[in-house]
């Protein structure tokens, strides 16, 4: 069995052979678009949003600028268009240094539909929308879905993607930032839209998205999702939610990010072990870090260890580690 195989029997919830670990077993990888959603050092987005350069870490960037003003604006606002012919070359590219054979894909479909509803209009004023101008911020989040719809289909069609991965952080600390019926009401029948192009074509859905969403696992599951992200274990009950879940879903990441920025090689290798013990029973686990931060190389190193170790990962699918910030999310 190789790693996408391994992988492959853990989603389908088989026992696999060894822990999918992308970041030892190079089991996973994510081909990206050329739709910049984020300017990295500031600039303006291809949504016409204006970003300057965060002060924390070089990927970190605010939204200075939020054009869509009033409800109004959203009818004529022009929209990215998702029929560019360059738009998948970066993921064509980067196909041809891998071996698909052993590697699955799953291409990257950038902001998710609330993320890029709020960078439009400004937090505080979509939140406000919901319940002031409830038309207007349904037509918004339509709008954005149809680039992010066309976007789906390319990476289907033209990269011939094993799955897609979708972000949005509809979490906070404790609960989820907007409510359930909200979300209900106002995210999940575009969010639903989305997972049904990829079921229908029996690719993997792959959801990133931060924080507190227990409340709405039932429906992601509903919608067809395959791959929950990162499912944060400072924020959800981990072993509550793949008891009742389980069987019906499959995780991806966990192991938590403030043990890995700021704990010891020690405590690395209790966390990754308690997931592991946790989570992977029967399949359904992808071990991985919860997000994707500038961590120490000590630190890397005794995540990577401890994966070989707990995980009982085969040395011949032991990749050198090459990770960087954008790629040790998997």
């Amino acid at each position: 069995m190789n790693p996408k195989e391994n992988l492959l029997a853990a989603l389908n919830h088989d026992q696999p052979e060894w822990v999918p670990t992308p970041m030892v077993d190079r089991s996973m990888t994510i081909v990206t678009h050329d739709l910049l959603e984020y300017p990295a050092g500031g600039g303006v987005d291809d949504w016409g949003v204006k970003w300057k350069q965060g002060e924390e870490e070089a990927g970190a960037g605010l939204p200075i600028t939020h054009p869509i003003e009033t409800p109004e604006d959203i009818t004529g606002y022009s929209f990215p268009d998702p029929e560019r012919p360059d738009l998948m070359e970066p993921a064509l590219e980067a196909l041809a240094n891998i071996d698909r054979s052993k590697t699955l894909i799953f291409g990257d479909n950038g902001w998710g539909l609330f993320e890029r509803a709020w960078i439009l209009v400004g937090m505080d004023k979509f939140l406000m929308w919901l319940y002031r101008e409830p038309k207007a911020v349904k037509e918004l989040l339509k709008r954005v879905a149809e680039v992010k719809l066309r976007l789906t289909e390319r990476l289907i069609e033209e990269v011939e993607v094993d799955g897609i991965r979708y972000g949005d952080d509809w979490g906070g600390e404790s609960e989820l930032m907007m409510g359930p019926k909200l979300w209900r009401k106002f995210i999940k029948t575009q969010q639903e839209k989305l997972y049904d192009i990829c079921n229908k074509r029996n690719i993997l859905v792959m959801q990133h998205a931060d924080g507190h969403v227990e409340e709405i696992i039932p429906d992601l599951i509903e919608m067809g999702l395959n791959l929950l992200n990162p499912l944060q274990p400072e924020c959800n009950d981990v072993k509550s939610v793949k008891a009742e879940y389980g069987n019906q879903l499959s995780f991806h990441g966990v192991v938590g990010s403030r043990i890995l920025d700021k704990g010891t090689p020690s405590e690395i290798r209790k966390e990754v072990s308690q997931r592991i013990n946790q989570l992977s029973n029967s399949g359904g686990y992808v071990l991985a870090p919860a997000h994707a931060y500038s961590y120490s190389k000590e630190n890397l190193q005794a995540f990577r260890k401890s994966a070989i170790d707990f995980g009982e990962i085969p040395q011949e699918w032991v990749s050198e580690s090459h990770a960087t910030r954008g790629d040790i999310e998997l």
